[in-house]
C-alpha cells in the first residue's frame, strides 16, 4: 500500500495527539474506587487546585461508627464510644480546569471528610473548586476545601462571595474580587431575603445588592484571575488557612 508523504505526516499527527492526550488524561493516582483513606503528611506531597464536577461519591466502607454500647474499664468505670461525624468518603471527579498545582489529569478518585457526610452529587449540583492533596499514590481533598463555582454567560467560571474572606483560600485572594457586571450571569446568583437578613445582614451589608424578595451578591472572584495569581507560586506555600469569619 502507497502512503503519500501527506498522508504519513498526518498519521503521525494523530498518534502525538492521541499520546498526548492519553498522557494528560492518565492520572498517577487510583483509577479505582478507594477502599481504605490512606496516610497524607500535611507537610509532604503534591498540592492541586482544580475546579471539578462530581460524578459519584460514597461512604468509605468499614468506617463506620461502632455501636454506642458501654465499657467497662479495669478501673471499674464504663464509657461510651460517640462519633461526632459521619464516615469519611471517597469521590470520582471530571476536572474542568486545572488551577494551580500537580497536574492530576482529566478524571480522579479522592476521598476527604465531612460533619454533613458525602457531597451531593447530580445535574443541578454545581461544579466545585477543590484542594487536594496527594501523598504519591492517592489523592485527597483537604476537609472542607471544595468551594461552589458558579459559571458565568462567557462560560468562566467564578467563586461567588458572600463574605469575606473567603475561608480556606489565601487570604489575599480577598484583592481578586470583582464587581459583577450587569448580564455577566444568564441566572444572576442570588439568595433569598430570609437567608440574607439570618447570615449576611449584619457584617456584610456592603456585599449586596438587596431587594425586599432577595439579595444579589455584588462581587465574585474569577477562577481565572485566580489561576493568574497562583503562576509560579508553589500552592504548598500559598496559605490557604484563611479563617472564616467570626
Amino acid at each position: 500500500m502507497r502512503v503519500t508523504l501527506k498522508q504519513s505526516f498526518l498519521m503521525a499527527l494523530a498518534v502525538a495527539l492521541g499520546a498526548g492526550r492519553a498522557a494528560h488524561a492518565a492520572a498517577p493516582y487510583a483509577s479505582e474506587v478507594p477502599t481504605t483513606y490512606a496516610k497524607f503528611d500535611k507537610d509532604a506531597g503534591a498540592v492541586s487546585l482544580v475546579v471539578a464536577e462530581l460524578v459519584a461519591t460514597s461512604n468509605l466502607e468499614g468506617y463506620d461508627c461502632p455501636k454506642m454500647e458501654p465499657k467497662v474499664n479495669a478501673n471499674g468505670s464504663t464509657s461510651f464510644v460517640v462519633c461526632l461525624n459521619p464516615p469519611p468518603f471517597w469521590f470520582k471527579a471530571r476536572v474542568l480546569q486545572q488551577v494551580g498545582g500537580a497536574d492530576i489529569g482529566d478524571e480522579f478518585y479522592a476521598v476527604t471528610g465531612s460533619h454533613y457526610g458525602p457531597m451531593k452529587v447530580g445535574p443541578t449540583e454545581p461544579a466545585r473548586l477543590m484542594l487536594l492533596r496527594s501523598n504519591g499514590k492517592a489523592l485527597e481533598m483537604l476537609r472542607y476545601a471544595a468551594w461552589p463555582v458558579a459559571r458565568a454567560a462567557d462560560g468562566q467560571y467564578h467563586i461567588v462571595v458572600e463574605y469575606t474572606p473567603v475561608p480556606r483560600l489565601p487570604c489575599w485572594t480577598a484583592g481578586l474580587m470583582q464587581e459583577i457586571a450587569d448580564g455577566e450571569f444568564t441566572t444572576a446568583p442570588a439568595i433569598t431575603r430570609e437567608q440574607y437578613d439570618s447570615r449576611f445582614a449584619e457584617k456584610f451589608a456592603t456585599l449586596y445588592h438587596v431587594t425586599a424578595e432577595e439579595a444579589r451578591p455584588r462581587y465574585t472572584i474569577p477562577v481565572a484571575r485566580l489561576e493568574q495569581a497562583l503562576k509560579g507560586v508553589p500552592l504548598a506555600a500559598a496559605d490557604f488557612s484563611c479563617a472564616s469569619p467570626k
